[in-house]
């Protein structure tokens, strides 16, 4: 993993001159650590195992909604908050380990090159919400149209079905920058980790508790079928928007103003 930073960083700065080229410099910085984290992740074999889990589900899903009369909300809710629970692991352990399991070697691989913290952490923020985004995308959006042109009870509206996407792809993306924030904050990626996944798994219950109807199939589900249906209101989505851009807004600056701040 040095030697991978090593050659990332060599070549952002190799084709620079030293002056004049502080924006280059950054540019150029961002790019090739992007590069490398990215092909970084899709070798990870927990990357790879996961996205292979997710096709397997999907497909489970796609099969029942074309056998089973139920209605496709009710198949694809059950379908979401699984990955809100089983995704969000994933997403916690590659997030909330991106900067902690590099830090022995950061000053050494990255800043001693005249690389600023900034673009290391820029590149990381990026690849780890296009990894876990991709993942995501990549197998729900297809399945949701497929289990609306197929399944034998559709009540699901198009609308409907690309804001869940939405919904979902925020949460991730505010998880993601979470655990990077995390892994900024704690030097140790096991604590990090557990305490990262003791406040999301948290939150996550008190959501469900605070919408869930009951305890049966249908009640846990709370509202999420609704929002698949297409009846949303125009409140409640400017409040979703609301609360999960804030933090994307605020974290990046709260991790930079640290990572900055600290002697790596």
């Amino acid at each position: 993993m040095t030697t991978g930073i090593n050659e990332a960083v060599r070549e952002a700065t190799q084709t620079l001159t030293p002056v004049g080229t502080g924006r280059k410099r950054f540019i150029a910085a961002f790019i090739s650590l992007l590069q490398y984290d990215l092909s970084i992740l899709w070798r990870s074999w927990i990357v790879r195992f996961w996205f292979l889990l997710t096709i397997i589900g999907a497909v489970s899903a796609v099969l029942l909604a074309r056998n089973y009369s139920d209605q496709t909300s009710f198949f694809i809710s059950w379908a979401l908050v699984l990955y809100s629970g089983l995704g969000s692991f994933v997403a916690l352990i590659i997030s909330a380990s991106a900067i902690s399991s590099e830090r022995p070697f950061l000053g050494v691989a990255v800043i001693s090159r005249g690389i600023a913290p900034t673009p290391y952490l820029l590149a990381k923020l990026f690849s780890r919400s296009l990894t876990i985004l991709g993942m995501f995308l990549i197998v729900m959006v297809p399945t949701m149209f497929i289990v609306q042109t197929q399944g034998l009870t559709n009540d699901m509206e198009t609308s409907g079905m690309l804001l869940a996407l939405g919904y979902w792809s925020l949460m991730l993306t505010v998880l993601v920058f979470l655990g990077i924030t995390f892994s900024v904050m704690f030097t140790n990626t096991l604590v990090g980790v557990t305490v990262l996944g003791v406040f999301w798994y948290m939150g996550l219950m008190l959501l469900a508790a605070a919408y869930a109807g009951d305890l049966t199939a249908d009640g846990v589900l709370g509202g999420l079928p609704l929002v698949l249906q297409g009846e949303s209101r125009l409140v409640e989505i400017s409040t979703i928007l609301i609360i999960g851009g804030i933090p994307l807004l605020v974290l990046p600056l709260v991790a930079t103003r640290i990572v900055n701040s600290r002697d790596m």
